[in-house]
């Protein structure tokens, strides 16, 4: 199966932009639902105390889920600055700018799970990953208000151990599924059976990045069900809040390095992500 042919920059705009639809779609049923209740409350049974109280849940809700959708938006018209790009192909000058947009909106895509649901989420992609470090080190002035105005938070590099323990890789191979997972949700698609890779797990292939990762979809399907099953079995294996590196969730590894990614504070523990250090995915 060609995993790219059908997957465009434009194409998964457009998957992203049916997500938000169906999204608000179930939304609007799920508050027509409750008010339905209450108004049978209040009409049946002369009580009035749970309209009210779905009429207050239902505002606050609704703004909460508006402001989300706005930063949503913000987000998919988000650029970054040419400076950075200058930057970037000083240090990767085998890399053609016509692949930027590619790294540029998959860098966005790994920022987007992170604002739809808070998880630990490893990051799929070295090419991505190589903008990530290069905004940390050296534009760090644009990095933490970025991060601040999107997640409400800074997501910080930290290196992990070179050699990991048992316990440490379960939760990296299940920090990959969260990621397969949400990026799956992000484009509407079935992380069970997608018809094709999340932009995020095959930015690496499409734009030929070297030492890139390459996933193949059964590889990926196969990880996502072993650690959901897992996670029914035994929840305690997971930890949300844990470093992590996507090492030990490929066929091979091209990296001696490994790294971290969490929230600058306690509270935001829960948004650490690894740095993409394998080599490739599964056949």
């Amino acid at each position: 199966m060609n995993q790219t042919t059908a997957t465009s920059i434009r194409s998964f705009q457009q998957l992203t932009r049916n997500t938000l639809t169906k999204s608000w779609l179930n939304f609007s049923i799920t508050i027509l639902i409750l008010c339905s209740i209450g108004l049978v409350f209040a009409y049946f049974f002369n009580a009035y105390f749970p309209l009210i109280i779905i009429v207050i849940f239902t505002f606050l809700w609704f703004k909460a889920r508006l402001n989300r959708l706005k930063k949503m938006q913000n987000l998919n018209h988000f650029k970054i600055p040419s400076n950075i790009w200058i930057a970037f192909k000083q240090r990767h000058p085998n890399i053609s700018p016509t692949s930027y947009p590619w790294i540029e909106e998959s860098f966005k895509d790994y920022l987007a799970i992170h604002m739809w649901c808070r998880n630990s989420y490893a990051m799929p992609s070295n090419s991505v990953d190589a903008l990530w470090h290069l905004l940390i080190e050296e534009f760090d002035d644009f990095y933490q208000p970025m991060c601040q105005n999107f997640l409400g938070y800074e997501l910080i590099h930290k290196p992990h151990d070179k050699e990991s323990s048992s316990t440490q890789k379960v939760e990296q191979r299940q920090q990959l599924a969260n990621t397969w997972q949400a990026a799956c949700h992000l484009h509407g698609l079935n992380p069970q059976d997608p018809q094709h890779l999340p932009r995020l797990f095959q930015v690496d292939e499409r734009i030929q990045w070297a030492d890139g990762l390459k996933f193949s979809l059964p590889f990926m399907v196969a990880i996502y069900a072993q650690m959901t099953q897992s996670a029914s079995d035994a929840p305690s294996a997971t930890s949300s809040g844990s470093s992590c590196s996507s090492t030990t969730t490929c066929s091979s590894s091209s990296s001696d390095s490994s790294h971290s990614h969490h929230g600058s504070d306690s509270s935001s523990d829960s948004s650490c992500s690894s740095c993409s250090s394998c080599g490739g995915g599964g056949d």
